[in-house]
């Protein structure tokens, strides 16, 4: 059966109409509710019916975010994987972050999540910067250079 076919399905019907409600026929990444709206699969697994996802593994997007997620999700991800990388993860690490990710609920995970990391690298970098500015300070060296003593 196609995969066009199987959008036609009772089962798959049934399954957007439940995320719809959920989501309050808005898309939930911007909230349009006038716009066309579609069921995204947050993810695809080789085999899987449309219908056979939970819930919580679809998402109510606007033909604009949809258009976004194919056009520019995969280079946004190459983005974090490179950063995340470059700031040294380890695979471990990374598992643990996407475990968190994976365990954390969220109304809407984009705004919020996207904001607390901001806010915790951006309060981890200024707590690096005040250790470092009050060592300079008590070897008593006022440069901008590190103390290597």
């Amino acid at each position: 059966m196609k995969y066009s076919d199987k959008l036609k399905d009772p089962r798959w019907q049934k399954k957007r109409l439940e995320v719809f409600e959920r989501d309050c026929w808005a898309c939930a990444r911007c909230g349009d509710d006038s716009s066309t709206l579609s069921i995204h699969h947050l993810h695809y697994e080789p085999g899987r019916n449309p219908w056979d996802y939970e819930n919580d593994k679809l998402i109510t997007l606007c033909q604009t975010c949809h258009h976004e997620d194919y056009e520019y999700m995969p280079q946004a991800i190459a983005t974090l994987n490179r950063a995340v990388k470059e700031a040294g993860f380890s695979p471990t690490d990374i598992e643990e972050i996407a475990d968190g990710f994976s365990k954390m609920p969220m109304i809407n995970p984009r705004e919020v999540m996207a904001s607390i990391i901001k806010f915790a690298l951006t309060d981890a970098m200024m707590s690096i910067e005040k250790v470092f500015w009050s060592r300079n300070r008590e070897a008593g060296n006022g440069s901008n250079t590190i103390n290597k003593t």
